[in-house]
């Protein structure tokens, strides 16, 4: 399973590019979010989500880890596909997702193409249970540092818990802003281990 990409921008269009990475051209899905962090851009680095199913096989990538987490939460909602999802990170940030859940307005979310109230309202009802999860995964999104993200993203390769590990990195930097991806790595699988 492919879990990132690095690579140069061959072709960037709103909705999807094509990534070469060392000579092989991968057609990524993306939010609108990440077409606008990268517009301009002659390289990208995206967080990349593999769906793949009997007949298909799709690359979804993201400009944030957060972005990905929230992406896969909300496949795990019955009725919602990937088209839906990425409509769902392309047209709210995930700090109004969390305001549009915490205070049940489904307005935000209705303005999403696709989205009418009543599937609005079954997607607040649906991730009242997962908020806490996506507040973690927002918090840790506002973390500067690259060195974090690539921490989690070794962590999760590893085969811990993407949420568990975004949190123990974001306590980390918290406690040491200039670590290394490493020394975060180091520390984290020190913290588990104690658990």
């Amino acid at each position: 399973m492919i879990g990132r990409l690095k690579g140069t921008i061959e072709d960037l269009k709103p909705t999807e590019l094509i990534l070469d990475v060392g000579g092989v051209g991968y057609l990524v899905q993306i939010p609108f979010s990440t077409y606008e962090k990268l517009t301009g851009e002659a390289a990208a680095s995206l967080f990349i989500y593999t769906y793949h199913r009997e007949d298909s096989l799709r690359l979804y990538g993201f400009y944030t880890m957060a972005e990905k987490s929230v992406f896969s939460i909300l496949l795990g909602i019955s009725g919602i596909g990937p088209s839906m999802a990425l409509s769902v990170i392309s047209g709210i940030s995930i700090e109004a997702l969390i305001d549009s859940v915490k205070n049940e307005n489904p307005s935000y979310l209705t303005g999403i193409p696709g989205i009418g109230k009543s599937r609005a309202e079954k997607l607040i009802f649906e991730l009242k249970r997962k908020i806490k999860k996506i507040e973690t995964l927002s918090a840790g999104q506002a973390q500067p540092a690259s060195s974090g993200n690539l921490a989690v993203e070794a962590l999760v390769t590893l085969g811990f818990d993407e949420a568990r590990s975004l949190k123990t990195i974001e306590a980390l930097i918290k406690e040491k802003p200039d670590s290394t991806a490493e020394s975060l790595i180091k520390e984290a699988l020190r913290s588990f281990a104690s658990r």
